[in-house]
């Protein structure tokens, strides 16, 4: 026997949509979908992937965008695509030629919506330090502290957690991991069963399996680190 040697055998939006109606019993391995129920199921889907942003930080959706600092401006908005800035970002002054490989980095440390508030003098000028993600509109904006001025100038690279690509074009593939595909799909048949009035004991078996199915992918797609482990015991210079 002969092992397969390629890997790219990736199911589009469509496959995925049509799978979904498959699992659901409303169609057979013979049916394809009408063009509305393609459209129904691609809005679906759509839902599903925007409502995945609130299962934590997928490695895929998290990228790097940076902002061009411009002398007396402490308002930077983000890309279209962006839900919110994460982690530290990193200041690169206007000397570094290469930001990508820049040789000196200092960070720019996030700060909640409380901190910016007690900030006692927000218009102090200098090497920013600090920034707050406010996030009353989409995208969100970046406000900068101190606020660069004409001595203080470069690029601010910001880690961002992006939106997931459309999903309206069922020849094109899903903006998620291959690992993703069968929630997708168990969670499309959990949905398309509600809507059309299904046996409850079959809507709600379909809701399980896709909920085990996303517990297992959100495992594995998060960004790896080493663990830690941080051990405290009293001594004889604890603090009492």
């Amino acid at each position: 026997m002969t092992t397969a040697t390629t890997r790219t055998n990736e199911r589009n939006i469509g496959q995925i949509c049509l799978g979904g109606y498959q699992k659901a019993g409303l169609r057979n391995e013979n049916q394809q979908l009408t063009d509305a129920q393609g459209s129904y199921a691609r809005s679906l889907l759509a839902s599903i992937i925007d409502g995945m942003q609130a299962e934590g930080l997928r490695a895929r959706a998290v990228d790097f965008q940076t902002v061009t600092l411009v002398s007396g401006v402490w308002q930077y908005t983000l890309g279209t695509d962006v839900i919110d800035a994460v982690g530290n970002a990193m200041f690169i002054d206007a000397s570094q030629t290469d930001i990508t490989k820049a040789s000196s980095e200092v960070p720019v440390i996030p700060i909640g919506r409380d901190e910016w508030q007690l900030l006692t003098d927000k218009g102090n000028t200098g090497r920013p330090l600090m920034y707050y993600s406010h996030r009353t509109a989409s995208p969100p904006e970046m406000r900068i502290w101190p606020i660069p001025d004409s001595s203080n100038l470069g690029t601010i690279r910001f880690q961002v957690h992006r939106l997931a690509a459309d999903s309206n074009d069922p020849s094109k593939t899903m903006d998620l991991e291959r690992l993703f595909s069968q929630y997708i799909e168990w969670e499309l048949a959990h949905q398309l069963a509600m809507a059309n009035s299904l046996n409850m004991g079959r809507v709600q078996y379909f809701g399980t399996i896709a909920a085990q199915k996303l517990e297992a992918c959100k495992s594995y797609s998060a960004q790896k680190t080493p663990a830690r482990m941080t051990i405290s015991h009293p001594t004889g210079w604890s603090r009492r």
